[in-house]
């Protein structure tokens, strides 16, 4: 594997400001045809080869270990941050979010006001992230044609954002419901690009009306050590398949011990 990519202080400013960036054209056309054709062939998740190799790409370790990795736990055979959740998406033009259980409401993995395990937070000069999503759009997005829109900075509120139930996760119901849709920012991006954002922030899914591609993308879900939010659906068999150091990423949470939990085996499998 090529050599990992470090977090830049100006991806740290604008990740903390914003909480989401975006890495433009990270793949090669050879590497974007590749992935494509494995998920226009039907792959629903992106564990297997070799959409497996996205889980530990240079261009995102470096990112991931700033905002969700403890330096002790981090070394040359396994990762200081797990993968928890996978899947892909196909969205042709004039996809409508009616389609989604949602309908597209801006929401979070928990109201960012309150106080909880995956919530986004910076101590000691340090951003920890919390449920983390990074996204590989592997055709063209055009900002204001369906690309996922974020509430910037929402994930940093002490507030809460108007609806009768605070411990809701979404802003449905909100008297500020369309001031906040309003506020919402999405990207434009060439094919190959990453998507980072913390799922502490108010994001949504949109109606994809690029006319000239569909969305192709891959959505993969990361946590810190200490804590999970998804069911992971993965067997041994396909984790084994995998280089030794990818498998840390499906290890437990558990880290009680001198060194913590560093290896992966099948009874040592996130649930």
């Amino acid at each position: 594997m090529s050599d990992v990519i470090a977090m830049t202080d100006e991806q740290k400013f604008f990740f903390d400001m914003k909480g989401w960036i975006t890495l433009p054209a990270v793949l090669d056309d050879g590497e974007i045809e590749e992935m494509k054709a494995v998920v226009y062939g039907g792959a629903k998740r992106s564990y297997e080869a070799p959409l497996d190799r996205l889980l530990d790409h240079p261009a995102i370790v470096g990112i991931l270990t700033e905002i969700l990795a403890e330096e002790r736990y981090v070394s040359e055979t396994c990762y200081g941050f797990r993968c928890e959740a996978s899947f892909t998406t196909i969205r042709p033009p004039g996809w409508a979010t009616a389609e989604r259980r949602d309908n597209g409401m801006p929401h979070v993995v928990r109201p960012p006001q309150r106080a909880n395990a995956m919530r986004y937070q910076v101590a000691g000069g340090k951003i920890f992230s919390g449920l983390t999503r990074v996204v590989w759009e592997l055709e063209e997005a055009k900002s204001g044609q369906g690309a996922t829109s974020f509430l910037s900075g929402s994930h940093k509120a002490h507030f809460p954002y108007g609806g009768p139930d605070p411990l809701k996760p979404n802003i449905g119901e909100s008297p500020w419901e369309d001031a906040m849709r309003d506020a919402m920012e999405d990207y434009s991006c060439p094919p190959g690009s990453v998507v980072i954002f913390t799922e502490s922030l108010v994001h949504a899914a949109n109606d994809w009306t690029n006319p000239d591609n569909a969305r192709c993308a891959v959505f993969n879900c990361y946590n810190s050590l200490w804590s999970q939010w998804h069911r992971t659906n993965l067997d041994h068999e396909a984790i084994m398949q995998m280089p030794e150091k990818r498998r840390t990423l499906f290890r437990g949470t558990w880290q009680l011990g001198e060194g913590g939990n560093q290896v992966y085996a099948e009874e040592n499998k996130a649930l």
